[in-house]
């Protein structure tokens, strides 16, 4: 793999139930994969749902009253985090230091390189993944064994909404390598799109994402799981391509 790519959204909930049961309902997914001991470290109960070649994970604080517990009673449900797949994460984490940025996490996990990223420089919690083989994804091959008999295929975009677009796309251009204009709000991936929008007095960091409609007939249909628009579209041009 040689370009980044937006592999998987992360949904925050109180009820992983009854997210789960939602999920399922409206979008096909299948049986998901955990790693209940893992997630538990880090205060989440979990499951990673599969559409095809990407993901939508819904994750629910163990403990209400933690400070992940107060957040969702706070805010409600909600968009959580995006996670993008790099081909050179030493290579992103380098270039982010040069604009004073520095990952909260950089480790390895399971034969693959993770880091994530504070909502402040990205505008949501991010994660950014080096995966070995770039083929494959966390939890495989059992993550690939259930996937979506649903209206949308796979993840095309996804729209984060903070107080300074503008600022935000230029650091997440600059550390993944990518031009953007100095007034485009809009990163251009290969296969995908990661929009910026100003967020006023509404909620912050994650707030829908772009599937493909495998019925033609349904684009333009919006889904709500977790407090973020889920929005069937025509298949879209890739870079390189005519519309």
């Amino acid at each position: 793999m040689s370009h980044p790519r937006l592999r998987q959204v992360v949904l925050i909930t109180a009820d992983l139930d009854s997210a789960l049961t939602r999920a399922r309902d409206v979008l096909g997914f299948g049986p998901g994969v955990r790693d209940e001991a893992e997630m538990a470290k880090l205060g989440f109960e979990h499951e990673v749902l599969t559409l095809a070649d990407t993901f939508v994970e819904i994750v629910a604080p163990l403990d209400p009253e933690s400070s992940f517990g107060q957040l969702v009673r706070r805010n409600g449900d909600g968009g959580y985090m995006a996670v993008v797949q790099v081909p050179d994460l030493q290579g992103v984490v380098d270039t982010a230091a040069g604009i004073g940025v520095t990952p909260v996490i950089h480790q390895d996990y399971e034969g693959h390189r993770i880091s994530q990223w504070h909502p402040k420089h990205l505008g949501t919690l991010a994660e950014l993944d080096q995966i070995e083989p770039a083929e494959t994804w966390h939890f495989a091959p059992a993550v690939f064994e259930n996937k979506a008999q649903g209206p949308g295929g796979d993840i095309v975009a996804c729209t984060i909404a903070t107080p300074d677009p503008q600022q935000v796309a230029g650091n997440w251009a600059t550390m993944l390598g990518l031009d953007v204009g100095e007034a485009d709000t809009v990163l251009r991936l290969p296969g995908e799109e990661i929009r910026f929008v100003a967020s006023g007095d509404g909620p912050r960091g994650l707030v829908a994402v772009d599937l493909v409609a495998l019925d033609p007939a349904r684009a333009g249909e919006v889904i709500e799981l977790c407090g973020v628009r889920f929005t069937l579209v025509p298949t879209p041009a890739r870079q390189g391509e005519s519309a």
